[in-house]
């Protein structure tokens, strides 16, 4: 943190001024700072026209800085109902959770003011001990509760709060720099504001405590849901209230008519309508007293003289009106039964559409705070730094949330992609669409940059072996054929591995993967023998304790996770289209990918989880008796090695399932029940003995997709077993 800081602090710091914009022929333009100016709001600020809507609850009578407003509805009632309510306290839940749910990230043009942006919020974040993330978080809670949230500035004197050596120059009419952010509670808040709506301060009421005012540059004031002429956004929760307090109502009348008609109504007769054989008093006074005393599953002995009937009673059937008003409070709610957990009426589709819903409302949230804060805070920041981007619009830095949709935001690029392919749009209008800068460097493209070397190395290979003196039958006695072909020695692992891959795997994706598999396998190898290497000052052999050598191996571990995890998803979508084209479908099927993706994620980080244990266990074994460096070295090396070929074996494996897991969960999209097992060219005994079984993936989704996952080869290392469709397909739109 010390280093990044200082060498930040390089590239902006002056004395005591803003950063001066390099001249025009320095061709630093969109690098360093681009042009400033001191930006004063007011003196650019338009006068606005026209009345504004008070509150109700508006103080003073008219314009001016006494005349504070507080909002027209009572926040503590939504406070009151989130604390109370179940049902309340779960959608704001997941509402909250869902607006951060994909993270968010800063983008510009211009690394430098993205680097100083980063830098303020990390100092900010250390003054105020309140991480970025977790402001951020705090406004989008506001903004789901309240519509409203309020953020106070706390702004230093000089360079009080910047490090050392930056400095900062406030926006007028601001006397000093940004240093701190707060959150204030919104049912603390008013505005106040003129006639014309123009805002001429805040003012926080607490009980018990006197009110304090705020300058209207030193709140920033992010807002959704505003009618025209408001100051205050109006929460969505406010409308929903009465609808849980009927529901909660009609449910407190139905317990009371279960409490009522639980039991049986009964009627005592005593006495017979004869005369002389009326109940007496005595009589009535002791059956009263037997079935008072009498336990609720006891039972009672009668003489002829009494007699006890059910009195049958009709109750209303509750059911359809605590249904109704259920579904009123979900309805405005926007949340579902599947959402609280209740998905026994419910298809896949139907979550589907609801979840979409749900999306729709977090992604107009997600735009409203995002720009807000761009605008109040972001801008602000990088102002006062001398990145003003209305100067140099290079200097922007944008907050932007990531798609919270992932499996809609892939289906929307491949629609993109598709449109270019079949030449509708343009590169440019392409990658527009996908929300990508539509200037790029088309070197670093992947068809430039491996596609095209690989075709001519290709190439050049065979003109090379075209110009090879001699003829075929004598080049073949000096090297014969029947012992390493052409070479000039045995194939390397890597390539006979790639030799027995199953077919359907792309080349590319498992020659990429292994590659990078290679590199951070060996990268890890040389990062234990550099930590075997430090004890040699110490002289500390035999290695008693070899686990503090090896937390290079742990977080080499998640790299290839993630290097494994990013190829298992493009064979996954190679099966889901192989399953299309089997079935001479018009359509992918619509498969859920992340949940695919987090089994197959699963699956790999265990298998690799098992092979951190092997390297701990046999480097902890054979380090233990270690006379000195050159033997601890070569045995780590011997470790290493020994265990390598399990790294191999495990992208053959992943990459396999993946394809098949694909084809096998897009015939359950197609209502598709049966597969077969094709065994592959090389099939062992296991291969042979599953090869033309059927697998019914509809017995299997009715548990759960997970089981399809273990049902389906390959069923071990190198295995090239795959499916296929059990019987001829026929079109379908």
């Amino acid at each position: 943190m010390a280093r990044f800081l200082n060498n930040v602090i390089k590239r902006f710091a002056t004395a005591n001024e803003a950063p001066s914009p390099p001249s025009r022929s320095s061709g630093s333009a969109g690098v360093g700072f681009g042009p400033s100016f001191k930006r004063d709001p007011k003196a650019t600020q338009v006068k606005r026209v026209g009345y504004q809507l008070p509150s109700a609850n508006a103080t003073g009578g008219g314009g001016g800085r006494a005349n504070f407003e507080s909002p027209d509805i009572d926040f503590a009632q939504i406070d009151a109902a989130i604390e109370r309510d179940s049902y309340v306290m779960q959608t704001v839940l997941k509402y909250s959770e869902l607006v951060f749910k994909s993270g968010w990230q800063f983008k510009s043009k211009n690394q430098q003011a993205l680097d100083y942006v980063k830098l303020r919020l990390d100092m900010i974040a250390v003054g105020t001990d309140t991480p970025t993330e977790m402001l951020f978080q705090g406004i989008a809670d506001d903004i789901v509760r309240y519509a409203n949230a309020f953020i106070v500035k706390a702004r230093g004197k000089g360079n009080q709060g910047l490090p050392p050596g930056l400095s900062a120059i406030p926006m007028p009419p601001a006397k000093g720099p940004v240093i701190g952010y707060f959150r204030l509670p919104p049912s603390t808040m008013q505005v106040g504001r003129d006639l014309n709506g123009n805002i001429t301060g805040y003012q926080q009421t607490v009980q018990g405590q006197d009110p304090i005012t705020f300058r209207p540059e030193d709140v920033i004031h992010i807002k959704v849901n505003v009618p025209a002429g408001k100051a205050f956004g109006e929460p969505w929760l406010a409308p929903v209230i009465e609808d849980v307090r009927l529901l909660r109502k009609v449910e407190e009348n139905a317990a009371l008519l279960l409490y009522r008609h639980i039991f049986p109504l009964l009627a005592y007769t005593v006495g017979l309508d004869k005369p002389g054989y009326e109940a007496t008093d005595e009589e009535l006074n002791e059956i009263r007293s037997t079935i008072e005393n009498m336990p609720t599953d006891g039972a009672i002995v009668l003489p002829e003289r009494h007699k006890i009937d059910a009195v049958n009673l009709t109750a209303i059937d509750g059911k359809p009106y605590l249904d109704y008003f259920e579904a009123r409070v979900f309805s405005g709610l926007g949340m579902s039964q599947v959402d609280m957990g209740r998905g026994d009426t419910a298809n896949r589709n139907t979550a589907d559409a609801m979840t979409g819903i749900k999306a729709d409302r977090i992604n107009g949230w997600q735009r409203q705070i995002a720009l807000q804060i761009n605008k109040y805070i972001i801008e602000e920041l990088l102002v006062e730094g001398g990145f003003d981007p209305l100067a140099d619009p290079n200097n922007k830095v944008e907050f932007v949330f990531n798609e919270i949709e992932a499996e809609m935001r892939i289906k929307l690029d491949t629609h993109e992609i598709y449109k270019y392919e079949h030449n509708v749009q343009t590169f440019e209008e392409t990658r527009i669409n996908l929300k990508l800068e539509p200037q790029v460097d088309e070197s670093r493209l992947y068809l430039n940059m491996v596609k095209i070397p690989e075709i001519e190395a290709a190439a050049q290979a065979k003109a090379t072996v075209a110009s090879t003196p001699g003829t075929p039958e004598t080049n073949n006695k000096q090297q014969p054929t029947n012992q390493h072909g052409t070479r000039s020695g045995p194939k390397r692992s890597t390539e006979s591995l790639r030799e027995s891959a199953p077919d359907f795997i792309s080349t590319s994706t498992l020659d990429r993967l292994q590659k990078r598999l290679a590199s951070t396998y060996e990268q890890m190898e040389a990062d234990v023998v550099d930590e075997v290497r430090k004890h040699m000052s110490g002289r500390s052999f035999p290695i008693k304790d070899p686990k503090t050598l090896l937390s290079a191996v742990h977080f080499a571990k998640d790299t290839m996770w993630h290097d494994i995890e990013y190829a298992a998803r493009q064979c996954l979508m190679d099966g889901v289209v192989a399953a299309k084209d089997d079935l001479n479908r018009g359509s992918l099927a619509n498969v859920n990918y992340s949940s695919s993706l987090r089994l197959i994620g699963e699956d790999a980080n265990r298998s690799l989880g098992r092979l951190e244990q092997a390297i701990q266990k046999t480097l902890s074994a054979k380090l233990a008796d270690a006379k000195d460096l050159s033997e601890a070295i070569l045995k780590t090396r011997a470790v290493f090695q020994s265990l390598r070929y399990r790294v191999e074996f495990l992208a053959l494996y992943t990459l396999a399932k993946a394809f098949n897991y694909g084809y096998a969960l897009s015939f359950l999209q197609y209502e598709e029940d049966q597969l077969v097992v094709e065994k592959g060219s090389d099939g062992c005994v296991t291969c042979q003995e599953k090869s033309g079984t059927s697998i019914h993936v509809g017995n299997h989704s009715s548990l759960d997709e997970v089981a399809i996952y273990h049902h389906i080869p390959p069923w071990h290392p190198h295995c090239n077993c795959r499916l296929t469709p059990a019987k001829e397909p026929e079109a379908k739109a």
